[in-house]
């Protein structure tokens, strides 16, 4: 059983909302004259500040653009949000809905890129409040712009005219600042979405003819150039992970996340070969991560999936017969995210895994609910319910044994039950022997993950890896890890945890353990546990089953004020504390974790 006292550690914590903020605008029709509806479009935090200085973020509407600072220190009770700085954009064709940061690359003063409908990105300076330089070359709006991370004077620009334009921002290339063009029969509609590889050597693209394309960007030149690099072809190409228009997609790693309008689910997977690691002997990329002898995929329309990364197994080569389909991809998990049919350009933010907190992905529906998942508790969900059921098996085995297992920090502390009369005479009862055993003999115990004791160095080390990534350097290799091993003979993809006469919920699936199970009384499952709450937890971090919809881990529910709260962007601060989400209405919800 849990013991009563609440885990120390504040890891698994998701975001609550801290604030709600809106902001008047005065933009009315230039032909009509009357007002139309306001809406925010895109936010993104300045990446560039140090460790511990207070966030700043920058949020796009048409006309205007918001730069804002979160003051950490302020009583939960009053706004944090502090506006520092409005930039106007006065243009009659401007209509904004993209934004990113970059700085000089000489003084360091923060820059901020906008663009929208009238297909130019316009550089400003924020300190000073004034435009620095215009890059124009698109021949259609432009959807969505995001920096490179290395080097961050390179920005990506995607267009309606269904090309990506790299630009670079250093004084050596104002002549011609756009570095490449990737067009050719990539794509044949309009692009939304666009996302950097955290090496930077990769981009994803995707937009309304449903393809996701991943790009392989060159080492961008060191002297002044007359014309741009034109890349005709991507190195990974597909139709088939979505039947909709694509308005969201990112790197995870080297995962990929993704979403489409009409499907209610954000999808993870994998592309078979892909890997940015240099050391990775299966991969065709070796030094810079470029390809030597793999050339990029070609055009071919019979094709909904084209893959320069997929190698045919050796036997294949020496037996062509015996090919197969190869498998250019591999879907690993869907979140659900429900009442989003009907809308698109609304977009998901994962906040990637760094300092060893958890990676954490967030997404806003049409109506008014925040969705978080915590992409560490399913390993760790995982290794709990091995470790109840291995702690059953031996208990099985050695009647007597107390095995002490360790649940993870993001579950609740159960209260033990008030002993019944014959509960009170064995303390080794269902709820009695203060936080231990199982309904007949207090075979093991479970813990809060603040304390454990009575166990060796070796097994409390085991048991912390048993609460998710606090010891773990990569969440992701986590998940992948996971994923992999769910597939694993003796598993059932569909098993509810601690069913009742179950024989499938061991590895083995021995009959004592089915004995066992089916014991427990009416509405007690694995680890004394509820069924209800372990069926919830089943519906939140089982992996086992990658078309299953995966349900959020916390959803907060907003007051609309009148209407749907649209959610059309996310961001989350450098250091993982805030989340800041905008949306119709010129609304923004600041959330915040591990707040006081």
């Amino acid at each position: 059983m849990p013991t009563n006292k609440a885990p120390s550690s504040n890891e698994w914590d998701l975001p609550k909302l801290r604030a709600s903020i809106n902001f008047q605008d005065d933009w009315k029709d230039p032909v009509s004259g009357e007002s139309i509806a306001h809406e925010f479009f895109d936010v993104k935090f300045y990446p560039y500040n140090p460790v511990g200085a207070p966030p700043v973020f920058a949020i796009a509407s048409k006309k205007h653009v918001i730069i804002c600072r979160i003051n950490q220190n302020t009583d939960s009770s009053t706004n944090p949000v502090e506006v520092l700085k409005l930039i106007r954009d006065d243009d009659d064709d401007a209509a904004n809905c993209s934004c990113c940061w970059s700085k000089d690359m000489e003084t360091g003063q923060p820059w901020l890129c906008i663009a929208g409908a009238d297909a130019k990105v316009k550089v400003y300076d924020v300190k000073q409040g004034k435009l620095v330089k215009t890059l124009v070359g698109h021949g259609g709006g432009i959807n969505d712009l995001v920096t490179s991370p290395l080097p961050p004077s390179l920005i990506a620009s995607c267009s309606d005219d269904t090309t990506v334009r790299l630009w670079s921002l250093l004084p050596i290339h104002s002549a011609q600042p756009c570095m490449f063009i990737l067009g050719g029969d990539a794509h044949t509609w309009d692009l939304l979405s666009i996302s950097f590889h955290d090496t930077g050597r990769y981009l994803l693209s995707a937009g309304h003819d449903q393809t996701i394309n991943l790009w392989t960007i060159p080492p961008c030149p060191l002297e002044p150039v007359t014309h741009p690099l034109v890349i005709h072809y991507p190195h990974f190409s597909t139709k088939e992970i979505h039947n909709s228009l694509v308005d969201c997609v990112s790197f995870f790693g080297d995962l990929i996340l993704s979403r489409a309008c009409w499907e209610e689910t954000i999808v993870l997977w994998s592309i078979s070969g892909f890997s940015s690691s240099s050391s990775s002997s299966s991969s065709p990329f070796l030094d810079n991560h470029l390809p030597l002898n793999t050339p990029p995929t070609t055009f071919d329309p019979s094709k909904l999936t084209r893959s320069a990364f997929w190698q045919p197994p050796d036997h294949h080569l020496l037996n062509p017969a015996a090919a197969t389909r190869p498998a250019y991809f591999t879907r690993l998990l869907q979140f659900k995210t429900v009442d989003c049919k009907g809308q698109f350009y609304m977009r998901f933010k994962v906040l990637h895994a760094q300092g060893g907190k958890h990676p954490v992905l967030a997404f806003c529906n049409a109506r008014n609910k925040f969705m978080f998942w915590d992409l560490s508790r399913f390993g760790s969900w995982q290794r709990f319910l091995g470790e109840l059921r291995d702690a059953e098996e031996e208990a099985e085995a050695d009647e007597g044994r107390v095995r002490v297992v360790e649940q993870p920090g993001w579950m609740p502390v159960r209260k033990a039950p008030r002993k019944t009369t014959a509960a009170a005479a064995g303390e080794g009862g269902l709820g009695g022997g203060g936080g231990g055993g199982n309904t007949a003999a207090g075979i093991y115990k479970t813990v809060g993950a603040g304390g454990v004791v009575g166990r060796t160095a070796a097994a409390a080390a085991a048991g912390r890896l048993g609460t998710g990534t606090s010891t773990s350097p990569d969440p992701e290799t986590l998940l992948s890890a996971a994923v992999t091993a769910a597939g694993r003979p003796g598993s059932s993809s569909r098993e509810r945890p601690g069913s009742r006469g179950s024989t499938t919920t061991t590895a083995t699936g021995t009959a004592a353990a089915a004995t066992q199970t089916a014991s427990r009384p009416p509405g007690i499952g694995l680890g004394g546990y509820t069924q209800k709450q372990l069926d919830e937890w089943h519906d939140q971090c089982d992996i086992t089953d990658s078309h299953k919809e995966i349900k959020p881990h916390k959803t907060v529910t907003v007051d609309g004020k009148g209407q749907h709260f649209v959610g059309r962007q996310v961001a989350w601060s450098p250091e993982g504390d805030w989340c800041v989400v905008v949306g119709n209405s010129n609304r923004a919800m600041i959330f915040q974790r591990w707040g006081k």
